[in-house]
Formats: structure tokens, sequence, C-alpha cells
């Protein structure tokens, strides 16, 4: 059996793809070179690793079996490749990050161009996802660290409390008529700015309001809390969202925070990484970010 490094990328490229095309323009090859690459894998294995479908071409279970292992094999080899490099693996090695939505908009945004100035050289990608799919990204080894705000069901990750990130009931300066210890009955008949129904941060904010007994009447759902946080300000209604994301308006005093009658169980972002993951830059990263890689 002959199985090449060449043959795995391309595994990899068609298994997150899921077209052969879009495989190919990923991995700059043409289209006949990433077929030709993956037939000669299925002959090496003696297996077939996808199926046709009319969404297009599906992993079989052998192909979902081997994923995790053609990860860290790759992984393996581009931390070879940055240790290998002339120039030392600070110099030139990659980072590949993941955040949930307030960890990544409103710190790591702010933060990586900070930490690059230190690295020139270095590759630093950051994908914003759910909190649950990041986990899962890094226990395949498709990401290095994850920031995030679930503690993974992967007890082999590692994870290390972060920062704060609790809930915040948030008004405009301008609405005088909510004071900061408005009773529930009055804040029911507020209208509610919300995150997208079904989102982590719609069903943090529907408990809280349940948590306080504030029953709302009236709900206006928007897709990004830059668009939540502008028609909070206005005077439009009133919000719910994460400390992160609101600091700089509470600050500026844009955004005034009301008091809340429960008090909310401590909420943290978390980071998550393996323990087994040898990239230098993951360390700097962590140092950077203030986190000890000693587990307290």
């Amino acid at each position: 059996m002959r199985i090449t490094l060449k043959q795995l990328a391309v595994f990899k490229a068609v298994n997150e793809s899921r077209q052969i095309s879009k495989a190919a323009k990923r991995l700059h090859l043409s289209v006949p070179a990433v077929s030709m690459n993956l037939k000669e894998l299925e002959s090496a294995l003696d297996q077939q690793l996808f199926s046709r479908h009319s969404t297009g071409l599906l992993p079989t279970e052998k192909a979902s079996a081997m994923e995790p292992y053609v990860n860290e094999i790759l992984s393996k080899v581009r931390q070879i490749e940055q240790m290998m490099s002339d120039d030392g693996a600070l110099q030139q090695g990659s980072l590949r990050i993941g955040a949930n939505k307030t960890a990544g908009n409103y710190i790591l945004s702010r933060k990586l161009p900070a930490f690059q100035n230190h690295y020139p050289d270095c590759r630093f990608s950051l994908e914003i996802g759910d909190s649950i799919s990041c986990n899962e990204q890094v226990s395949l080894r498709e990401l290095d660290v994850a920031f995030v705000g679930h503690i993974p069901a992967d007890a082999e990750l590692c994870c290390l409390p972060w920062r704060s990130n609790r809930r915040c009931i948030v008004a405009s300066q301008n609405q005088p008529h909510y004071g900061r210890h408005s009773d529930p009955a009055r804040l029911s008949e507020a209208t509610w700015i919300l995150d997208k129904e079904g989102s982590q941060n719609y069903r943090e904010a529907m408990e809280l309001l349940r948590l306080n007994e504030i029953v709302a009447k009236r709900v206006i759902t928007m897709s990004t809390m830059g668009a939540i946080k502008r028609a909070v300000g206005t005077g439009l209604g009133l919000s719910i969202l994460p400390l992160p994301a609101v600091e700089e308006e509470l600050v500026r005093g844009d955004l005034v925070e009301l008091g809340q009658s429960v008090p909310q169980e401590e909420q943290n972002l978390y980071v998550v990484y393996r323990q087994d993951n040898s990239n230098p830059l993951l360390g700097k990263l962590l140092e950077f970010c203030r986190i000890s890689l000693t587990k307290p």
C-alpha cells in the first residue's frame, strides 16, 4: 500500500467541500488531477470513500472514520515544515483560530492585529462560527485553538476559562422611562431586539428574561450584534447582549445597563485546544491573551 500526502490533501479537500471542482480550486489543481488522486487513494485502500448524491459527494462510513487520522497527519506535516523552516517555526508558521461571534468579532479581531505585529511573516486565520462547531473542528485538528462559550463535550480537549461572558440587559441612554431597576411588568411591555431565533445568544436571552419574570410580548430579531446595538442606540427597544459585545458602548455612555432582579449564573468564554498540539504559535497566542497553559 502506497499513500501519498497529496492524496490525503485531496481527500481532506473533497471531504470538506463535497465537490471535486471546489476541492480543485482550493488546492490549485485541475479537476482531472483531483479525480485521479482520489481514485488512486481509493485503489490503495481498496475502499470506496465517497458516494455520489444530488447534493454532491458524501463520505462513506470508512471515509468518516479516517478523517481525524488524515487531519492529524497533515497537521504534523505542517508542524515539521514550520520546525525545519530556515527562519524558525515562530517566523514563518501558521495558526488556525476559531471563535464564536462574541469572541471573534469583539475581542480577537482587535487582539490579533497587535499579536501579528510580533510575527509579521506568520499566517493567521480566524474562522467565526458557533461554539459547538468550533470545538468539533479543534477535536478534528481542523483548528489549532477555539475561543468559545461552551465547554466541549470531548473530554480529551483542554478547556480553560478565559473571561466573563455574562449577559447584559441594555437600553439607549435616551430612554429615561426605563430606570436602571425597572420592574418586570414594565419591561414586559418593551420591544426586545434579539439575535436571530435559534442562535445561542437568542436562547440565553430568552432564559434570562424568563428568570427575571419578563414576558417579551414584542420581539424583533436581527442577524448581527452590530445591527442590534445600532437599533437599541436609536431607542427602538431593549436587548440582551454579551458583556464583551457592549463594553465600549457602556463605557462611552451610548448604552446603559439595566439591573436584573435575579442574579445570573457565572458565564465565561473558554479557550479550547488539544493537549498534543505542538504548534509553538499556540503557546505564544495564549500568553498574549494572558492564558496559562497549566490547568488550574
